[in-house]
């Protein structure tokens, strides 16, 4: 069974990256961001535990996140409300994770010897992972000089709790992607270091491991002939 689903885990930890990014367009947002999504984050922690399952290093550091991250969101469950310690700890949790796991795919994927759909959607996870430690980096320095960043729907922070969230979320994933609307602004030094930063790894990623994919697959084709 574990092994049936190991041959699938680049396509379970992609299905629920995009619930995590996108499920909030169709279910209430005050039901996601209290219950949903703390649900689907430990989804894609279980995803990511398959995915790593063979590195027996790894594995048993995942697997103390998950732990870790079911206790939290229990307790949050049954108090009603996250304190601000358990916050940053859950903060800490994902952060880790992310770290980990998007070395691991960029890992499966520069290894892997057969160019399938598998690693297609390895390597689309691995983007969208790096999108997500963007949003740690940003919210990182932000919650340590506040105000480091401006503009969009920043200023709507007091009273809607997760905004901040979903503004550097999307920042984040903006500037990757390099397209830039220019509607949030970088205004400290160190936030501006972390665009630079966020924007670079984007082009690496997308120039070096896509041309490696490439490579691969058209060896691989011309293998076949």
């Amino acid at each position: 069974m574990f092994k049936k689903l190991y041959s699938y885990r680049f396509e379970f930890f992609f299905i629920t990256q995009i619930a995590v990014l996108f499920g909030s367009l169709f279910i209430q947002r005050e039901i996601f961001e209290e219950s949903i999504g703390p649900i689907l984050f430990l989804l894609n922690l279980i995803a990511g535990i398959i995915l790593i399952s063979k590195r027996k290093d790894f594995f048993w550091f995942f697997l103390i996140l998950l732990v870790s991250s079911s206790i939290i969101f229990g307790l949050t469950q049954a108090n009603g409300e996250m304190p601000l310690f358990t916050s940053y700890m859950q903060f800490g949790i994902y952060f880790a994770f992310y770290l980990a796991v998007t070395f691991e795919i960029i890992r499966q994927v520069w290894y892997s010897v057969q160019v399938d759909k598998k690693v297609i959607f390895g390597v689309i996870s691995g983007f969208i992972s790096l999108g997500l430690i963007g949003f740690f980096i940003c919210m990182s320095i932000e919650l340590a000089n506040p105000e480091s960043f401006e503009g969009g729907l920043l200023a709507m922070q007091v009273g809607h709790a997760h905004t901040l969230t979903e503004q550097l979320m999307y920042f984040s994933f903006i500037t990757l992607m390099t397209i830039g609307y220019g509607d949030i602004i970088p205004v400290t030094p160190l936030a501006q270091k972390a665009a630079i930063l966020i924007g670079l790894i984007g082009q690496f990623y997308l120039v070096v491991i896509t041309a490696v994919v490439v490579g691969k697959f058209i060896n691989q084709r011309d293998s076949d002939k």
